[in-house]
């Protein structure tokens, strides 16, 4: 005898794998959203490395601003631009928001040391971490982590913690 699936086997069977299927696609987008992050802090700190060689390779200051797309060429021109231009995205368009107590322009010396510091807080509406990095002077030494405090307050670098000691 031929017995096939009845349709309540069916529909449950259909169910079950719609489920599934949300579950990965709800657990992929998490991953790409920490993929995103991951990158951009990644681009801060190559831009910000790309910066201190420029000026020491010209031997002469430069400067950059820090804006919610990446590192750009200043808007005033107190300083010449560093050669350094770099996105937090490789696409124009990112769900990435930047938070930073950066000055609107962080100078490098002709000798490339930094004479701006502070911290800067990534976040993503899909993600509850906030990836941080802190940008010490005068050598623009970085450390990253997580952002343990409310984006309301005022930033400050001890709230920067490694991912280890969150």
């Amino acid at each position: 005898m031929n017995r096939g699936f009845t349709l309540v086997e069916l529909l449950v069977t259909i169910a079950v794998l719609g489920l599934l299927a949300g579950t990965a696609v709800a657990g992929s987008g998490r991953d790409q959203a920490h993929l995103e992050l991951e990158v951009a802090l990644r681009r801060l700190r190559i831009g910000l490395d790309r910066g201190r060689l420029a000026a020491e390779r010209q031997q002469q200051p430069c400067g950059l601003q820090l804006s919610a797309r990446g590192w750009q060429a200043p808007s005033d021109a107190a300083l010449p631009a560093c050669p350094a231009v770099t996105p937090l995205a490789e696409t124009g368009a990112s769900a990435i928001s930047l938070r930073s107590n950066l000055p609107p322009l962080v100078r490098f010396t002709a000798n490339g040391l930094l004479l701006d510091g502070g911290v800067v807080v990534l976040a993503h509406p899909r993600l509850p971490q906030r990836p941080c990095l802190v940008i010490g002077l005068p050598l623009g030494i970085t450390r990253s982590g997580t952002y343990q405090a409310p984006l309301e307050e005022r930033l400050s670098a001890t709230h920067c913690r490694p991912a280890d000691a969150a």
